[in-house]
């Protein structure tokens, strides 16, 4: 059983309902909660040193859907607490005359490809220009690319100014929002140029999600996921069983009068984000500048990372994440740490999120032009890997998982390009190799060993037993228990078929083996062929 791990500090804002505050290198800095603008507005004019500029940069998608609201409370905030323009001793606080902070604000276009040197360069000459000082707060109203581009801006501009994200999209929320890191990309790679830079604030407003694209959504779920499978069993279990639950809170919205379980829906959100958020709080205050233990972080993303240069823009960084780490989980197996079954748990929670766990699967062909699918090989993607910023030497540096919610070491491991190549190629020929003993006997040499004496070659177990055991099982009636199933593409299919058209439900349970390891078995509970229904998605 993976061991119990520590979260960051998360503490109740008293005064604010539903507002909650993560510790990130000894700071509250994080702070979750619904229909955050006003709160943040007031919390940035009285508990953060003054300003006179306020900038806040987003792009022309997200200015349609949120930065009217930005504007509005600001101008409220600022009439609260200086008057009305005009007033008399409006802008005075104390013995001196205070200037009115103002506001700027700046769209620039969406997407990847604004995330480059010129962009940046364009945001600091504009700055420039509407005389921004070192007092200025530039904030990143956004998803990732804002707020590394955004971000990087302000590590740079007057040798450093205060920042604050505005994250947008559940993956901005749990991934890139959170650390500090910020960059640009360049012809060569993602995010090769770029800085450590501490946000004063993260303001998290679980109400945005709401707007989200439910393939967005997913995007995000994949990094959720990701952190619990390092992380926490308990998260992932949670994970596991909530499906249903997040999808409601998401399609609830922000009406008036919500059910007991509507609000136990919303409240089940908070806890999966937040808890992903104090995992990557935690591992930050401990290795701010990724020296060992926030290079866990990156499971699923060597070979995520790989896929993702080579079919962007089609797929989503979640989605290649997704695959990175099934692939990453195999590795694990193949190098002997992680069972079977395990990584097949692992790649039927990133399912039922909607996320791809191969590149060979139907929605990577929906979404992937043949043409730039076919580059997808075994050569491409090693040699894209050969410039990941994690490497050392010629060696990989992977995380490698020991099971679910626990990793091999406190830190990526080091992985011989071989296993790699193993893994991610689509057929390996196995063949014996002669032992010191069997050679001497060949050449006459010594008294060699036994002839029966060979290599053992254990083949893999058997998708059509494994699917018929499926098959049987959903449509018994109660509980059956499986043992070393294979982890397949096609068993992971027929898995969900089954769940899809309510034939049985799915969970998993931890058992000792023989060896006295911890041995991961699923359980099938059938529905004795009752109650099935037509999908509501393509299988």
């Amino acid at each position: 059983m993976a061991k119990s791990k520590q979260l960051a500090r998360m503490t109740k804002e008293e005064g604010h309902e539903g507002v909650v505050k993560v510790s990130v290198l000894g700071k509250d800095s994080i702070i979750l909660g619904r229909n955050m603008h006003s709160y943040i507005w007031d919390d940035l004019l009285n508990n953060l040193a003054y300003s006179t500029t306020f900038v806040l940069i987003t792009d022309s998608n997200l200015q349609r859907l949120h930065m009217k609201k930005y504007v509005e409370t600001f101008n409220q905030a600022i009439e609260a607490k200086y008057g009305k323009t005009g007033d008399q001793g409006a802008s005075t606080a104390g013995s001196g005359s205070v200037e009115r902070p103002r506001l700027l604000t700046l769209v620039i276009k969406p997407g990847e490809s604004s995330k480059n040197r010129s962009t940046k360069a364009e945001l600091e000459d504009w700055m420039l220009k509407e005389g921004c000082t070192r007092d200025t707060v530039v904030m990143a109203l956004g998803g990732g690319v804002i707020g590394d581009l955004v971000g990087f801006v302000a590590a740079t501009f007057m040798r450093g100014v205060r920042f604050i994200q505005l994250p947008t999209s559940l993956l901005a929320m749990v991934d890139s929002s959170v650390g500090g890191k910020t960059a640009i990309d360049t012809d060569h790679g993602k995010n090769l140029i770029g800085s450590f830079w501490q946000p004063e604030r993260v303001y998290m407003d679980m109400a945005v999600l709401t707007t989200l694209p439910e393939r967005e959504f997913a995007n995000g779920m994949a990094e959720v996921i990701k952190s619990a499978a390092i992380w926490s069993m308990e998260e992932f279990e949670v994970l596991e069983r909530s499906r249903e639950n997040i999808r409601r809170a998401l399609k609830g919205g922000d009406k008036e009068g919500k059910s007991e379980s509507e609000k136990e829906d919303q409240e089940l959100l908070l806890r999966v984000v937040s808890s992903s958020v104090r995992m990557k709080a935690h591992v930050v205050t401990v290795d701010e500048r990724e020296s060992g233990l926030r290079g866990l972080l990156n499971f699923g993303h060597t070979l995520g990372h790989a896929l993702e240069a080579i079919v962007t823009p089609y797929m989503l960084h979640g989605e290649c994440v997704s695959i990175g780490c099934v692939l990453e989980a195999e590795l694990s197996h193949r190098l002997g740490y992680m069972n079977a079954n395990s990584v097949g748990r692992l790649a039927k929670c990133f399912k039922q999120y909607e996320l791809p766990i191969s590149y060979e699967e139907a929605y990577v062909s929906k979404m992937v032009p043949p043409q730039v699918l076919k580059r997808v090989t075994l050569e491409n993607m090693m040699n894209t890997m050969k410039v990941d910023k994690k490497n050392v030497g010629n060696k990989k540096r992977v995380v490698l998982l020991s099971e679910i919610g626990d990793t091999v070491e406190e830190q990526a491991s080091r992985v011989e390009d071989d296993v790699v190549r193993e893994v991610l190629a689509k057929s390996v020929e196995v063949f014996g190799i002669e032992s010191t003993e069997q050679l001497q006997k060949r050449q006459g040499v010594g008294k060699g060993g036994d002839e029966d004496s060979a290599v053992v070659i254990i083949p893999p177990g058997s998708k059509s037993i494994s699917n018929r055991a499926l098959i049987l099982a959903a449509l018994g009636k109660g509980k059956c228990k499986i043992h070393n199933m294979l982890h397949s593409d096609d068993t992971q299919v027929m898995l969900d078929a089954l769940v899809a058209m309510g034939a049985c439900k799915v969970s998993w349970e931890q058992e000792e083996a023989e060896d006295q390891q911890t041995e991961e078995v699923l359980v099938i509970e059938g529905g004795g062929g009752e109650g099935l229904v037509v999908p509501d998605r393509e299988l």
